[in-house]
Protein backbone atom coordinates (compact mmCIF):
# COMPACT_ATOMS: atom_id res chain seq x y z
CA UNK A 1 0.00 0.00 0.00
CA UNK A 2 0.88 3.41 -1.19
CA UNK A 3 2.13 5.58 2.31
CA UNK A 4 1.24 9.21 2.56
CA UNK A 5 4.89 10.12 1.99
CA UNK A 6 4.95 8.21 -1.43
CA UNK A 7 1.35 9.88 -2.00
CA UNK A 8 3.03 13.56 -1.33
CA UNK A 9 5.91 13.29 -3.31
CA UNK A 10 3.14 12.51 -6.23
CA UNK A 11 1.53 15.04 -6.09
CA UNK A 12 4.56 17.52 -5.56
CA UNK A 13 5.55 16.28 -9.09
CA UNK A 14 2.33 16.74 -10.62
CA UNK A 15 2.23 20.45 -9.65
CA UNK A 16 5.54 20.40 -11.00
CA UNK A 17 4.07 19.49 -14.41
CA UNK A 18 1.03 22.08 -13.67
CA UNK A 19 3.44 24.97 -12.87
CA UNK A 20 6.07 24.08 -15.69
CA UNK A 21 3.34 24.17 -18.37
CA UNK A 22 1.10 27.35 -17.37
CA UNK A 23 0.20 29.27 -20.88
CA UNK A 24 0.81 26.11 -22.67
CA UNK A 25 -2.00 24.59 -24.84
CA UNK A 26 -4.38 21.73 -23.79
CA UNK A 27 -2.45 19.90 -26.36
CA UNK A 28 1.04 20.47 -25.21
CA UNK A 29 -0.18 19.89 -21.29
CA UNK A 30 -1.28 16.62 -22.42
CA UNK A 31 2.11 15.88 -24.18
CA UNK A 32 4.07 16.77 -21.06
CA UNK A 33 1.98 15.16 -19.18
CA UNK A 34 1.97 11.95 -21.06
CA UNK A 35 6.18 12.55 -21.13
CA UNK A 36 6.14 12.91 -17.06
CA UNK A 37 4.03 9.83 -16.63
CA UNK A 38 5.96 7.45 -18.99
CA UNK A 39 9.35 8.96 -18.16
CA UNK A 40 11.60 8.45 -14.99
CA UNK A 41 10.28 11.69 -13.14
CA UNK A 42 6.72 10.31 -12.29
CA UNK A 43 7.92 6.79 -12.42
CA UNK A 44 10.69 7.09 -9.64
CA UNK A 45 8.41 9.11 -7.47
CA UNK A 46 5.06 7.17 -8.40
CA UNK A 47 6.38 4.24 -5.94
CA UNK A 48 9.70 3.17 -7.91
CA UNK A 49 10.53 1.29 -10.09
CA UNK A 50 7.34 -1.03 -9.09
CA UNK A 51 4.89 0.95 -11.08
CA UNK A 52 6.41 -0.70 -14.39
CA UNK A 53 3.69 -1.61 -17.16
CA UNK A 54 4.91 -5.51 -16.63
CA UNK A 55 3.80 -5.14 -12.83
CA UNK A 56 0.86 -3.47 -13.93
CA UNK A 57 0.14 -5.86 -15.92
CA UNK A 58 0.27 -8.49 -12.81
CA UNK A 59 -1.62 -6.50 -10.61
CA UNK A 60 -5.82 -6.89 -10.04
CA UNK A 61 -7.46 -3.70 -11.81
CA UNK A 62 -9.64 -1.56 -10.04
CA UNK A 63 -12.76 -0.85 -12.82
CA UNK A 64 -14.92 2.01 -13.19
CA UNK A 65 -17.39 3.32 -16.04
CA UNK A 66 -16.85 6.25 -18.32
CA UNK A 67 -18.68 7.75 -21.29
CA UNK A 68 -16.58 7.03 -24.42
CA UNK A 69 -14.44 9.09 -26.75
CA UNK A 70 -12.87 12.17 -25.61
CA UNK A 71 -14.03 12.02 -21.73
CA UNK A 72 -12.43 8.63 -21.56
CA UNK A 73 -9.10 9.54 -23.06
CA UNK A 74 -8.96 12.68 -21.09
CA UNK A 75 -9.92 11.42 -17.51
CA UNK A 76 -7.22 9.25 -18.02
CA UNK A 77 -4.25 10.99 -18.33
CA UNK A 78 -5.22 13.36 -16.10
CA UNK A 79 -6.23 10.70 -13.33
CA UNK A 80 -5.68 7.01 -14.04
CA UNK A 81 -2.24 7.11 -16.11
CA UNK A 82 -0.74 8.21 -13.30
CA UNK A 83 -2.42 6.74 -10.30
CA UNK A 84 -1.55 3.24 -12.51
CA UNK A 85 2.37 4.18 -13.26
CA UNK A 86 2.71 4.92 -9.12
CA UNK A 87 1.37 2.08 -7.63
CA UNK A 88 1.19 -0.20 -10.39
CA UNK A 89 -2.77 -0.87 -10.85
CA UNK A 90 -4.16 -0.25 -13.89
CA UNK A 91 -7.75 1.43 -14.40
CA UNK A 92 -10.41 -0.56 -16.29
CA UNK A 93 -12.79 1.30 -17.90
CA UNK A 94 -16.57 0.26 -19.34
CA UNK A 95 -19.36 1.73 -20.53
CA UNK A 96 -21.13 4.13 -18.36
CA UNK A 97 -24.80 2.35 -17.59
CA UNK A 98 -26.40 3.12 -14.41
CA UNK A 99 -29.16 0.55 -14.88
CA UNK A 100 -26.41 -1.74 -15.11
CA UNK A 101 -25.15 -0.50 -11.76
CA UNK A 102 -28.09 -1.00 -9.86
CA UNK A 103 -28.62 -4.57 -11.68
CA UNK A 104 -25.08 -5.88 -10.71
CA UNK A 105 -25.88 -4.69 -6.81
CA UNK A 106 -29.16 -6.03 -6.90
CA UNK A 107 -28.09 -9.15 -8.23
CA UNK A 108 -24.70 -9.29 -5.70
CA UNK A 109 -22.73 -9.23 -8.42
CA UNK A 110 -20.63 -5.91 -8.51
CA UNK A 111 -18.60 -5.53 -11.36
CA UNK A 112 -16.65 -1.97 -11.02
CA UNK A 113 -14.93 -0.91 -8.23
CA UNK A 114 -15.24 2.95 -8.43
CA UNK A 115 -17.21 5.54 -10.25
CA UNK A 116 -17.87 9.17 -10.70
CA UNK A 117 -21.35 10.05 -10.13
CA UNK A 118 -23.11 11.60 -12.85
CA UNK A 119 -25.83 14.10 -11.96
CA UNK A 120 -28.41 12.66 -9.80
CA UNK A 121 -26.87 9.13 -9.59
CA UNK A 122 -24.37 10.36 -6.62
CA UNK A 123 -27.12 10.59 -4.29
CA UNK A 124 -29.59 7.77 -5.87
CA UNK A 125 -26.86 5.40 -5.42
CA UNK A 126 -25.59 6.31 -1.98
CA UNK A 127 -29.68 6.31 -1.01
CA UNK A 128 -30.08 3.03 -1.91
CA UNK A 129 -27.02 1.53 -0.15
CA UNK A 130 -24.73 0.90 -3.17
CA UNK A 131 -21.61 2.81 -2.45
CA UNK A 132 -18.78 1.54 0.27
CA UNK A 133 -17.93 3.71 3.27
CA UNK A 134 -14.86 6.06 2.32
CA UNK A 135 -11.95 4.13 4.62
CA UNK A 136 -10.49 7.32 6.17
CA UNK A 137 -7.43 5.59 7.15
CA UNK A 138 -6.36 5.10 3.55
CA UNK A 139 -7.77 8.05 2.28
CA UNK A 140 -6.27 11.29 3.11
CA UNK A 141 -8.79 13.57 4.67
CA UNK A 142 -6.68 16.25 4.79
CA UNK A 143 -5.36 16.22 1.32
CA UNK A 144 -9.51 17.51 0.52
CA UNK A 145 -11.57 20.75 1.39
CA UNK A 146 -14.84 20.73 3.03
CA UNK A 147 -17.04 20.91 0.31
CA UNK A 148 -15.92 17.70 -1.53
CA UNK A 149 -17.67 15.97 1.52
CA UNK A 150 -21.24 17.15 0.98
CA UNK A 151 -22.24 13.41 1.05
CA UNK A 152 -20.02 12.31 4.23
CA UNK A 153 -18.26 9.26 4.65
CA UNK A 154 -19.58 7.98 1.22
CA UNK A 155 -18.09 10.59 -1.52
CA UNK A 156 -15.10 12.65 -2.31
CA UNK A 157 -16.34 15.54 -5.03
CA UNK A 158 -15.07 15.55 -8.06
CA UNK A 159 -15.78 17.97 -10.59
CA UNK A 160 -18.24 20.82 -11.69
CA UNK A 161 -20.63 20.85 -14.58
CA UNK A 162 -22.77 23.20 -16.32
CA UNK A 163 -25.18 23.00 -19.05
CA UNK A 164 -24.87 26.27 -21.28
CA UNK A 165 -26.52 27.68 -24.71
CA UNK A 166 -23.69 28.11 -27.45
CA UNK A 167 -24.50 29.61 -30.34
CA UNK A 168 -22.81 29.46 -34.10
CA UNK A 169 -20.45 32.61 -34.33
CA UNK A 170 -20.43 32.37 -38.25
CA UNK A 171 -24.55 33.14 -38.10
CA UNK A 172 -24.41 35.66 -35.64
CA UNK A 173 -21.32 37.48 -35.88
CA UNK A 174 -22.30 40.34 -34.00
CA UNK A 175 -24.34 41.30 -30.76
CA UNK A 176 -27.43 40.58 -32.45
CA UNK A 177 -27.56 37.25 -31.09
CA UNK A 178 -29.46 34.54 -28.87
CA UNK A 179 -28.37 36.05 -25.51
CA UNK A 180 -31.57 33.74 -23.42
CA UNK A 181 -33.86 30.59 -23.73
CA UNK A 182 -36.72 32.93 -24.97
CA UNK A 183 -34.24 33.50 -27.66
CA UNK A 184 -33.44 30.17 -28.23
CA UNK A 185 -37.29 29.63 -28.46
CA UNK A 186 -37.93 32.71 -30.63
CA UNK A 187 -37.39 31.06 -34.33
CA UNK A 188 -39.00 34.03 -35.90
CA UNK A 189 -36.20 36.82 -34.66
CA UNK A 190 -33.12 33.70 -34.34
CA UNK A 191 -34.42 31.06 -37.68
CA UNK A 192 -31.79 28.04 -38.03
CA UNK A 193 -31.42 24.58 -37.12
CA UNK A 194 -31.52 23.68 -32.96
CA UNK A 195 -30.79 20.82 -30.55
CA UNK A 196 -31.67 19.80 -27.47
CA UNK A 197 -30.73 16.76 -25.47
CA UNK A 198 -32.72 13.44 -24.83
CA UNK A 199 -30.31 11.60 -22.30
CA UNK A 200 -32.43 13.06 -19.21
CA UNK A 201 -35.56 15.22 -18.53
CA UNK A 202 -33.15 17.72 -16.77
CA UNK A 203 -32.19 20.32 -17.37
CA UNK A 204 -34.58 20.35 -20.56
CA UNK A 205 -37.59 21.14 -18.77
CA UNK A 206 -35.89 23.63 -16.52
CA UNK A 207 -35.11 25.69 -19.94
CA UNK A 208 -38.24 25.00 -21.33
CA UNK A 209 -39.87 27.16 -17.90
CA UNK A 210 -37.01 29.92 -18.42
CA UNK A 211 -38.27 30.33 -21.96
CA UNK A 212 -41.53 30.54 -20.93
CA UNK A 213 -40.63 33.20 -18.66
CA UNK A 214 -40.68 31.38 -15.23
CA UNK A 215 -37.31 33.55 -13.18
CA UNK A 216 -34.62 31.50 -12.35
CA UNK A 217 -34.89 32.05 -8.96
CA UNK A 218 -38.69 30.76 -8.91
CA UNK A 219 -38.19 27.12 -11.28
CA UNK A 220 -38.83 24.87 -8.26
CA UNK A 221 -40.89 22.95 -7.94
CA UNK A 222 -40.97 22.73 -11.76
CA UNK A 223 -44.83 23.45 -13.39
CA UNK A 224 -44.56 20.10 -15.37
CA UNK A 225 -47.22 21.24 -17.54
CA UNK A 226 -46.03 24.38 -18.33
CA UNK A 227 -43.10 22.95 -19.14
CA UNK A 228 -44.17 20.66 -21.79
CA UNK A 229 -46.49 23.73 -23.50
CA UNK A 230 -43.41 25.22 -23.94
CA UNK A 231 -41.18 22.31 -25.29
CA UNK A 232 -44.56 22.04 -27.76
CA UNK A 233 -43.93 24.79 -29.42
CA UNK A 234 -40.26 24.29 -29.73
CA UNK A 235 -40.90 20.19 -30.98
CA UNK A 236 -41.13 21.24 -34.31
CA UNK A 237 -37.74 23.12 -34.38
CA UNK A 238 -35.30 20.55 -32.97
CA UNK A 239 -33.74 19.17 -35.81
CA UNK A 240 -31.65 16.89 -33.38
CA UNK A 241 -31.97 15.12 -29.81
CA UNK A 242 -28.81 14.68 -28.67
CA UNK A 243 -27.53 11.43 -26.21
CA UNK A 244 -24.07 11.95 -25.62
CA UNK A 245 -21.22 14.06 -25.85
CA UNK A 246 -19.59 13.12 -28.54
CA UNK A 247 -22.87 13.75 -30.32
CA UNK A 248 -23.05 17.38 -29.04
CA UNK A 249 -19.42 17.96 -30.59
CA UNK A 250 -19.91 16.53 -33.63
CA UNK A 251 -23.03 18.48 -34.03
CA UNK A 252 -20.91 21.89 -33.70
CA UNK A 253 -18.11 21.22 -35.38
CA UNK A 254 -20.13 19.72 -38.98
CA UNK A 255 -22.09 23.17 -37.92
CA UNK A 256 -25.19 20.77 -38.42
CA UNK A 257 -27.08 23.39 -35.92
CA UNK A 258 -26.94 27.15 -35.23
CA UNK A 259 -28.19 26.66 -31.53
CA UNK A 260 -27.93 23.86 -28.77
CA UNK A 261 -27.31 23.06 -25.35
CA UNK A 262 -24.15 21.33 -24.09
CA UNK A 263 -22.16 20.02 -21.21
CA UNK A 264 -19.52 23.11 -20.94
CA UNK A 265 -16.06 20.58 -21.01
CA UNK A 266 -17.33 19.19 -23.99
CA UNK A 267 -18.27 22.30 -25.54
CA UNK A 268 -15.22 24.13 -24.40
CA UNK A 269 -13.22 21.26 -25.84
CA UNK A 270 -14.68 21.83 -29.23
CA UNK A 271 -14.60 25.28 -29.28
CA UNK A 272 -11.42 26.14 -28.37
CA UNK A 273 -8.91 23.45 -29.11
CA UNK A 274 -11.50 22.38 -32.17
CA UNK A 275 -12.12 25.30 -33.74
CA UNK A 276 -15.89 25.27 -33.94
CA UNK A 277 -17.56 28.41 -34.36
CA UNK A 278 -19.51 28.79 -31.68
CA UNK A 279 -20.10 30.61 -28.13
CA UNK A 280 -21.32 29.87 -24.93
CA UNK A 281 -23.82 32.22 -23.36
CA UNK A 282 -23.90 31.37 -19.41
CA UNK A 283 -26.87 33.25 -18.48
CA UNK A 284 -29.63 30.88 -17.09
CA UNK A 285 -27.02 28.40 -17.68
CA UNK A 286 -28.30 24.93 -15.45
CA UNK A 287 -25.37 24.44 -12.93
CA UNK A 288 -24.64 21.08 -11.24
CA UNK A 289 -22.75 22.08 -8.13
CA UNK A 290 -20.53 19.37 -6.70
CA UNK A 291 -23.05 16.31 -7.51
CA UNK A 292 -20.84 14.58 -9.16
CA UNK A 293 -18.57 12.85 -7.05
CA UNK A 294 -16.60 9.54 -6.57
CA UNK A 295 -18.12 6.51 -5.25
CA UNK A 296 -16.45 3.27 -4.07
CA UNK A 297 -18.98 0.67 -5.10
CA UNK A 298 -20.16 -1.98 -2.47
CA UNK A 299 -19.13 -5.40 -3.39
CA UNK A 300 -16.72 -4.49 -5.58
CA UNK A 301 -13.87 -6.60 -6.99
CA UNK A 302 -11.15 -4.49 -5.36
CA UNK A 303 -12.19 -3.01 -2.76
CA UNK A 304 -8.62 -2.40 -1.35
CA UNK A 305 -7.86 -0.28 -4.89
CA UNK A 306 -10.80 1.50 -4.87
CA UNK A 307 -9.97 2.91 -1.45
CA UNK A 308 -6.08 3.54 -2.84
CA UNK A 309 -7.17 5.47 -6.30
CA UNK A 310 -9.95 7.08 -4.22
CA UNK A 311 -6.84 8.98 -1.96
CA UNK A 312 -5.40 10.62 -5.42
CA UNK A 313 -8.72 11.23 -7.39
CA UNK A 314 -9.74 13.80 -4.56
CA UNK A 315 -6.55 15.96 -4.55
CA UNK A 316 -6.07 18.98 -6.30
CA UNK A 317 -3.67 17.78 -8.13
CA UNK A 318 -5.35 15.80 -10.47
CA UNK A 319 -8.29 18.20 -10.80
CA UNK A 320 -6.02 20.52 -12.05
CA UNK A 321 -4.78 18.40 -14.54
CA UNK A 322 -8.16 17.16 -15.41
CA UNK A 323 -9.74 21.01 -16.03
CA UNK A 324 -6.85 21.80 -17.73
CA UNK A 325 -7.49 18.61 -19.98
CA UNK A 326 -11.19 19.11 -20.05
CA UNK A 327 -12.67 22.09 -18.77
CA UNK A 328 -14.71 20.62 -16.17
CA UNK A 329 -14.39 22.44 -12.66
CA UNK A 330 -12.37 20.86 -9.95
CA UNK A 331 -14.53 20.78 -6.22
CA UNK A 332 -11.20 20.62 -4.86
CA UNK A 333 -10.52 24.43 -3.69
CA UNK A 334 -6.91 24.26 -3.69
CA UNK A 335 -6.68 23.07 -7.35
CA UNK A 336 -7.67 27.10 -8.31
CA UNK A 337 -3.90 27.58 -7.10
CA UNK A 338 -2.63 25.24 -9.98
CA UNK A 339 -4.57 27.17 -12.90
CA UNK A 340 -3.87 30.02 -14.56
CA UNK A 341 -6.25 32.73 -14.17
CA UNK A 342 -7.92 32.40 -17.82
CA UNK A 343 -8.85 29.08 -17.17
CA UNK A 344 -10.16 29.84 -14.09
CA UNK A 345 -12.27 32.25 -15.98
CA UNK A 346 -13.93 29.74 -18.53
CA UNK A 347 -14.61 27.18 -15.64
CA UNK A 348 -18.54 26.62 -14.38
CA UNK A 349 -17.58 27.38 -10.82
CA UNK A 350 -15.87 30.76 -12.04
CA UNK A 351 -16.87 34.33 -10.21
CA UNK A 352 -18.00 35.65 -13.21
CA UNK A 353 -19.65 32.95 -14.49
CA UNK A 354 -21.58 31.24 -11.32
CA UNK A 355 -24.10 34.15 -10.38
CA UNK A 356 -25.22 34.27 -13.86
CA UNK A 357 -26.79 30.37 -13.33
CA UNK A 358 -28.66 28.39 -11.39
CA UNK A 359 -28.21 25.27 -9.50
CA UNK A 360 -30.17 22.29 -10.32
CA UNK A 361 -32.28 21.07 -7.50
CA UNK A 362 -31.29 17.74 -6.80
CA UNK A 363 -33.79 17.28 -3.96
CA UNK A 364 -36.64 18.14 -6.45
CA UNK A 365 -35.49 15.71 -8.58
CA UNK A 366 -34.82 12.91 -6.68
CA UNK A 367 -38.52 12.58 -5.72
CA UNK A 368 -39.99 13.32 -8.99
CA UNK A 369 -37.15 11.95 -11.43
CA UNK A 370 -39.38 8.85 -12.50
CA UNK A 371 -42.73 11.00 -13.20
CA UNK A 372 -40.88 13.52 -15.14
CA UNK A 373 -38.72 11.05 -17.02
CA UNK A 374 -41.34 8.55 -18.02
CA UNK A 375 -43.58 11.53 -19.15
CA UNK A 376 -40.56 13.02 -21.03
CA UNK A 377 -39.59 10.14 -23.11
CA UNK A 378 -43.41 9.53 -23.77
CA UNK A 379 -43.30 13.47 -25.12
CA UNK A 380 -40.35 12.85 -27.40
CA UNK A 381 -42.20 9.54 -28.98
CA UNK A 382 -45.68 11.11 -29.51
Amino acid sequence: MLDRKEQERAARTLRKVLDDTRGQSRRQFLASLGKAAAGSALLTTFHGMLATRAAAQETAPVTTMGWGGEWDERIAAAYYEPFTERSGTPVRVIPYSTPKVLAMHEAGAMEIDFLLGAGLDTPMLIERGVTEPIDWSVVDKSALTPNQLAYGDHAIGGSTLSYVMAYNTRRWPGDDHPKSWADFWDVERFPGPRALGRYTAYPTLEFALLADGVPKEELYPLDLDRAFASLDRIKPHISSWWETGGQQQQLMEDMEVDLLYVWNGRGTVTIRDNGAPFAFMWTDAAYQGEVEAWLAMKGGPNPKGAMRILDWLGRAEPQAAFARVMYYGPTNLKAYDLLEPDLAAILPSSPQNLPQQFAIDWGWWGENFDTAQRRFEEWLQA
